[in-house]
């Protein structure tokens, strides 16, 4: 009889390890990477934008300097002639042109977004693309990633956009996105990055 039981209790634990999940390798990999990078405060991206909708779109080049919570990117072609620098922090957005002069000027912590909305048009979540940017989900709402057989990220869903990660960079333990593309049914936005500073 205790045998019986000691049997049926070893095959119990047996059938609770089996069914336990398992983290794979690479996930765990991703994970770590993801924790290295959400914790860097200062990093710089070098590259090229295109913009594609219904209402037009463009090119040009795009340096984004993160320092903290400020954001200082530089851009040229997309939002029209010339190039312009925009300063961006929690609760302002500020774009200056080439000149120096304040072209536009807005307050609260939707200062991106709206900025944006008014330039392009459409709704696109540029809190969230800080993360997406960096081959990161946005911590503040849930999202649906998808990875390659490399075990890096190669899709996410979130905001009501698709995130698809072309090409990445760098080494294995710190890899970078390359080339990414972020759209949904009003818009196409894709990002090349030649050179990462972290």
């Amino acid at each position: 009889m205790i045998r019986a039981a000691l049997l049926l209790a070893g095959s119990l634990l047996l059938a609770g390890c089996a069914t336990r999940p398992v983290v794979p390798v690479a996930a765990e990999a991703w994970q770590a990477r993801a924790a290295r990078l959400a914790a860097l405060d200062d990093w710089d991206a070098r590259g090229r934008i295109a913009i594609r909708a219904a209402n037009g779109g463009g090119q040009g080049s795009l340096h984004w300097e993160q320092r903290g919570a400020l954001a200082r990117i530089r851009l040229s072609g997309p939002f029209g002639a010339g190039a312009y620098l925009v300063e961006w922090d929690a609760d302002r957005l500020t774009v200056t042109s080439r000149d120096g002069e304040v072209a536009l000027d807005y307050a609260g912590a939707w200062a991106a977004e709206q900025f944006l909305y008014e330039q392009l048009g459409w709704w696109f979540p540029a809190i969230a693309a800080r993360y997406w940017l960096r081959g990161l989900a946005d911590p503040a709402a849930s999202a649906v990633e998808s990875f390659d057989a490399a075990g890096r990220l190669a899709a996410l869903d979130q905001h009501g956009w698709q995130v698809r990660y072309e090409d990445w960079q760098g080494d294995a333990l710190l890899p970078m996105p390359r080339r990414l593309v972020m759209e949904n049914e009003q818009a196409r936005v894709r990002v090349v990055v030649d050179r990462w500073q972290l």
